[in-house]
């Protein structure tokens, strides 16, 4: 779990997790000021919970890349049949034995969702083509601050002087979400390539929708690859949406086994109804 904001939620994304088949590993942006580990001591009653070592991560930048691959480190010491990359105002909304029961099933499958329409135009590629320097920096700051002028002017140099990364790469490049549950061996082989990742992908913009499904692509692994993330992401309401009480119907009836976005600052009572429903299934 990557998570920076809405630890109440959080609390209750772990609680639900709770299951002796599972290992919970959770990362706590240190950009977070408002987070207090002591009252996640002992919260979970049958699943092993570990807080990893926090870094500053920032919207877009590398240490997005470095924090999922901080996760794959620590959860891979031991084997695990799944690796669910989950974000912290998410949550399962299937009970834990269906969840199980559908990676037994459907066991050596990769769910990484595709974003096709990406893959018919380039220009998502600019994101890792040209340098991105400023991105640590950058975020999600917007045209008023200095640091996005900067960046903005940089990129257009680049432009000018026809600057392409990629230029001699044999890479298929691929994007998608962010959100994926993958095997073991493909959760090991990504940690394995750590410091390829880094060299590619250091200086970009929004990789993390690129790496993963672009190694996935270009390794033994394609022929394994289900287009399909799992999860219910809303980008039709809202960028994305963030579910209330009237979606719990279209939540549970739903074919994914976990949804977001949801908020306990903003629609508390979703979040007690999906989560009383999975306790009482």
């Amino acid at each position: 779990i990557m998570a920076h904001s809405e630890f109440g939620l959080l609390k209750k994304l772990i609680q639900a997790l709770d299951d002796p088949r599972n290992e919970i590993f959770v990362h706590i942006d240190k950009n977070s000021k408002d987070f207090e580990i002591n009252q996640f001591i002992n919260l979970t009653k049958q699943s092993k919970s570990d807080f990893i070592k926090r870094r500053k991560v920032s919207w877009g930048a590398y240490s997005q890349i470095q924090c999922e691959i901080n996760l794959l480190k620590a959860a891979t010491q031991t084997y695990h049949q799944y690796y669910h990359l989950l974000s912290g105002v998410d949550l399962p909304i299937k009970p834990q034995d269906k969840i199980h029961a559908f990676f037994d099933m459907n066991k050596g499958t990769e769910f990484l969702s595709f974003h096709h329409e990406a893959m018919d135009r380039k220009s998502f590629l600019q994101r890792i083509q040209f340098y991105h320097p400023l991105q640590e920096w950058l975020g999600h700051k917007g045209p008023d601050t200095l640091v996005y002028q900067l960046n903005r002017v940089l990129l257009k140099c680049q432009e000018l002087l026809k600057i392409n990364r990629l230029q001699n790469s044999k890479t298929t490049y691929r994007k998608g979400a962010t959100w994926f549950s993958i095997t073991h061996n493909f959760a090991k082989h990504i940690v394995a390539e750590e410091k390829a990742i880094q060299k590619k992908y250091r200086w970009t913009q929004c990789a993390d929708e690129i790496f993963l499904h672009t190694i996935a692509w270009n390794s033994m692994f394609r022929d394994k690859i289900v287009d399909n993330s799992l999860r219910y992401i809303d980008w039709k309401r809202g960028r994305p949406y963030v579910f209330t009480q009237y979606d719990f119907d279209e939540l549970v009836q739903s074919e994914a086994l976990f949804a977001r976005k949801f908020s306990q600052e903003r629609e508390p009572e979703i979040i007690s109804e999906i989560y009383q429903y999975l306790k009482n299934t």
